[in-house]
């Protein structure tokens, strides 16, 4: 038997846990939810003392990993608000997005949806899922990254 911890969320900066206890087919025998750094450590003793098992060989999941084995993960969705008139010309907004796609894709894996909205109105890329994102370090990458893009790709450049 062995412990596996799956760091399965994040809310408002407080990191929840999936503390398993699983047999040696890494079969689930026992699941219980952690709280934040103290009440993980506290549930892996537990498991640790009723079943006679060392804490050191306990199996961490990330929470990245856990997004990417669970099918309720969500991408990032960026939807860039580009002048209409550039879409009259197909050629040109298809190589448009396939550039921003393997800029995309580069950077940031598979992680990362890209929608094109025609506008009359200034253009823009905006985040339209931000929710998912629960730490300020992420809301700042995410906002480095628009910035970036807009400047690559001259979006908003009059």
């Amino acid at each position: 038997m062995k412990i596996i911890t799956k760091n399965n969320r994040l809310e408002k900066g407080i990191r929840h846990y999936l503390v398993y206890l699983v047999d040696d087919n890494n079969n689930p025998i026992e699941c219980v939810d952690a709280i934040g750094e103290e009440d993980r450590t506290s549930k892996e003793n537990e498991f640790s003392e009723k079943y006679d098992i060392s804490t050191d060989g306990v199996e961490y999941v990330s929470l990245e990993k856990f997004r990417t084995e669970n099918r309720d993960y969500s991408p990032l969705i960026l939807v860039f608000y580009l002048d209409k008139t550039l879409f009259a010309n197909t050629d040109l907004i298809r190589t448009y997005g396939e550039n921003v796609k393997n800029y995309l894709e580069e950077e940031k894996g598979d992680n990362v949806r890209i929608f094109f909205m025609p506008t009359e109105g200034r253009e823009e890329i905006k985040c339209i899922n931000p929710v998912y994102i629960d730490e300020s370090d992420d809301i700042k990458n995410l906002n480095d990254l628009i910035s970036g893009l807009e400047k690559k790709f001259q979006v908003g450049v009059e």
